[in-house]
């Protein structure tokens, strides 16, 4: 037995791997599935045609709206995508590359969760909240059902992000944890903006309390968190500033109106799992079901901790009262009798869909099992939840049908350019917020350049951005350039700088080019705000990995 507990100790990440397995072994049947969000095999493409144009970071991708281009990666989380298109560099195909994403994110969030755990209870009942929190119903809706590549990727983070603000307030935790604090802020940032703003009201809310509530060094911990919390923002800001300061160049929209996607009380307790859609009413096809696991967890783990709470330390109340407070405002947000809260709050309509709360539900419920620690049959508790959630949940992770796609499919039906396929033609890209001066979505692709006028154009295409033009007409005439007007455009006429217009009617760049024959030269570069924030992440980052390997533990 003591051999055992040596082994499951020293290699705690192998046996994470091991618990993992059920969940993923459904991604290595050949091809992809079917997902409402396969666009992300796209989003991917458009990623790799970037980066080998040596955009770093890549932000306007060439393909997306009838060749127009679209800056996707300048309001979209890039870090999946990343990820993947390190795969992708390596040889596997977008398909393949995107499943990795998918199936590494199972024992890596598994894994912190553990870590996480481990501050608060012992290791049976840290492993079985890892498992709990991989074997949520709702995980495999993330994967199978929706394809949320970035909200998948988010779970590996929430957890490093709260284990990394109990260390900042303890006082054996070196500098290092100012580092690892920083990198999971950045990187949840980078996963998936929208829930980062989800979760992190809840999170700093966590780690003021502990400050508050700490005997003493209490002005240390608060300089700790203070910096980690700036050098997590400044290493992300290269994303998040430019996206916040840009997104008045683009039409305010929203494709879903959240109040059409509240969960019901009874979609949270009923075991249903379905692979359709999300629709206005209690109609839905996809699953909201917490898991009889995760409720039993969450009700019996309070009502022990409510017995033995005098026996428990403040670390320890604090995070189940933490805990309590974020299932139950979970569980209220994702009600319509939270609509005047969805009014009022700011950007919280961009949550599209209320039932997202159900993330804050699958990462509180293991941490009502700090309410078994004080009960003496804790052990068996923890392998009857690692055992349950397993068995009864990964049926869940499967997809409904293997389709077997390959690339080909989704370049076709979500790469426009050169040619629009039919299969392109039947989809919709309202998911783009096109730019202010749009004034109607484009339905054909048009040459690189063309004119108002018959002018003579010779296109020299450099990249798949930027082109050289030769122009030759005898008066002034307006140059079309079939990529959106936005910010890291430049245009030179025979070598000068010259202004770019927005374009009717589709905001498209615009030169007006002299009488006579010129050479016109249209590049895309990095706008000077974004360079300002690609060198202070940089810099921010650098120092974070720093903290993090550097070797003494200095105050």
């Amino acid at each position: 037995m003591e051999k055992v507990k040596r082994f499951f100790a020293k290699h705690i990440f192998l046996v994470v791997l091991a618990l993992s397995l059920p969940a993923v072994w459904t991604l290595v049947v050949p091809g992809f599935f079917g997902v409402s969000d396969d666009t992300l095999i796209g989003w991917l493409y458009e990623m790799d045609r970037a980066v080998k144009m040596f955009q770093i970071p890549p932000r306007f991708v060439p393909d997306l709206s009838f060749g127009f281009g679209y800056p996707l990666f300048n309001f979209v989380y890039p870090l999946p995508f990343y990820i993947g298109e390190i795969f992708h560099l390596f040889g596997f195909s977008l398909v393949d590359a995107a499943k990795l994403v998918f199936g590494l994110s199972i024992p890596f969030s598994m894994y912190f969760m553990y870590k996480l755990l481990r501050e608060l209870v012992d290791k049976p009942l840290s492993l079985a909240g890892a498992v709990l929190y991989v074997y949520a119903p709702y995980r495999a809706t993330e994967i199978f059902v929706r394809g949320a590549i970035g909200e998948i990727v988010a779970f590996v983070f929430i957890p490093l992000v709260a284990l990394s603000f109990i260390r900042l307030t303890q006082k054996d935790s070196g500098i290092k944890w100012i580092g690892i604090s920083a990198l999971s802020i950045a990187a949840l940032v980078l996963s998936h903006n929208i829930l980062a703003y989800m979760f992190f009201p809840f999170a700093l809310i966590l780690l003021v309390v502990l400050i508050i509530s700490a005997k003493q060094d209490k002005i240390t911990y608060l300089l700790r968190s203070f910096w980690a919390i700036i050098l997590g923002l400044l290493a992300s800001a290269y994303f998040w500033f430019p996206a916040i300061y840009e997104s008045g160049l683009v039409k305010y929209s929203t494709v879903y109106n959240y109040f059409d996607h509240f969960a019901t009380l009874k979609q949270l307790i009923t075991p249903y799992f379905g692979y359709g859609a999300s629709v206005p009413g209690p109609y839905d096809g996809m699953s909201f079901y917490i898991g009889i696991i995760g409720l039993l967890t969450v009700v019996v783990g309070g009502a022990l901790a409510i017995k033995s709470w005098k026996g428990f330390g403040v670390k320890e109340k604090t995070v189940l009262i933490w805990a309590i407070g974020i299932f139950v405002l979970s569980i209220f947000m994702m009600n319509h009798r939270s609509d005047i809260l969805w009014k009022s709050i700011p950007l919280l309509p961009y949550f599209q869909f209320p039932w997202r709360f159900l993330t804050m539900i699958v990462f509180s419920s293991p941490l009502f099992l700090i309410g078994f620690s004080k009960f003496k049959h804790a052990r068996i508790v923890a392998g009857v939840i690692i055992v349950a959630a397993i068995a009864l949940n990964f049926l869940y992770f499967k997809p409904e049908k293997f389709l077997g796609r390959a690339d080909e499919y989704y370049v076709d039906r979500y790469i426009p350019y050169p040619a629009a396929s039919a299969e392109y033609r039947r989809t919709s890209e309202e998911y783009l917020r096109l730019p202010k001066d749009n004034l109607v979505r484009p339905s054909m692709v048009y040459p690189r350049a063309y004119s108002n006028v018959r002018a003579n154009l010779i296109i020299e295409e450099i990249n798949p951005l930027d082109a050289r033009i030769v122009t030759n007409y005898p008066e002034e005439f307006i140059l079309s350039y079939n990529k959106y007007n936005f910010p890291g455009w430049v245009a030179k006429i025979d070598g000068v700088g010259t202004d770019i217009l927005s374009g009717v009617p589709y905001g498209q760049i615009s030169l007006k080019v002299p009488g006579g024959t010129h050479e016109v030269v249209v590049e895309y570069r990095e706008a000077p705000l974004r360079k300002v924030t690609n060198f202070v992440s940089l810099g921010a980052i650098t120092t974070a990995m720093f903290l993090v390997i550097k070797r003494k533990n200095e105050k």
